[in-house]
């Protein structure tokens, strides 16, 4: 993991890791990411052969109370497969500033019912988004308030700030919430939980501002997205 956040500010990979490239794939790190170019184009340059990148539209995860009742999707079954491989430790929820796709999810962008029928990137797209969607229109009546999310149970909650300083636009602040909530989907799944409470498995709330090419991981100490640089990577990775 420090490997992936140190690339992602310029630094290489080793010899030694390239080599590596060729044994049988164990992942370590697995970047739950959305489709779009911006996020993949930033991440390609900073793997390491041990990550594992999934993407979906707005990088959305399937809550687990879904369970049986539709087809969840390639992301969750991925992600059990490279829990199963027992080197996982970390996954990183990924999301990303100006994101098109989180844009559909505005009210102002779906015409009516019969779009979203008819299209299944729309109906797909409000039926895991609609938590964040409902989340941030919670969020917006009073936005210097902290929001509440939940760990891999009802009684471990954490809080978070998006934007004290108001520094970032509707639509980013929107991505940032998204990438909150999926960390509480990402939770919710039976076959993370026993290393997530062990700390074997870390979780890890990730934001791309690809406008300034900076990138930025949620630390639970700060309550926020905090800048990744070479000299707190330490610190935020702490649990």
């Amino acid at each position: 993991m420090k490997l992936f956040l140190r690339n992602l500010l310029g630094k290489s990979c080793s010899i030694q890791n390239l080599k590596q490239t060729s044994q049988e794939l164990k992942p370590r790190v697995v970047i739950l990411t959305c489709v779009e170019a911006a996020a993949r184009r930033f991440l390609s340059s900073s793997l390491q052969h041990d990550a594992v990148v999934l993407c979906s539209p707005g990088n959305l995860i399937p809550h687990s109370k879904l369970y049986g009742k539709e087809v969840l999707g390639s992301e969750v079954a991925s992600m059990e497969w490279a829990c199963s491989q027992g080197s996982l430790e970390h996954v990183v929820v990924c999301g990303h500033s100006n994101c098109q796709i989180l844009g559909a999810l505005g009210k102002w962008q779906i015409q009516s019912a019969s779009n979203v029928m008819s299209s299944p990137f729309l109906s797909w797209l409000t039926q895991h988004g609609n938590s964040t969607l409902t989340r941030f229109e919670r969020y917006e009546m009073d936005r210097l308030q902290p929001m509440t999310f939940q760990g891999i149970s009802p009684k471990e909650l954490w809080d978070a700030y998006v934007d004290p300083q108001c520094h970032w636009t509707d639509q980013d602040q929107f991505s940032q919430v998204n990438v909150l909530q999926q960390l509480q989907n990402v939770s919710s799944h039976g076959f993370l939980k026993p290393k997530l409470k062990s700390g074997a498995l870390q979780l890890h709330g990730m934001w791309l501002d690809s406008r300034e090419q900076s990138p930025y991981l949620f630390s639970k100490e700060q309550q926020r997205f905090m800048q990744i640089t070479d000299d707190n990577i330490d610190s935020l990775l702490k649990i």
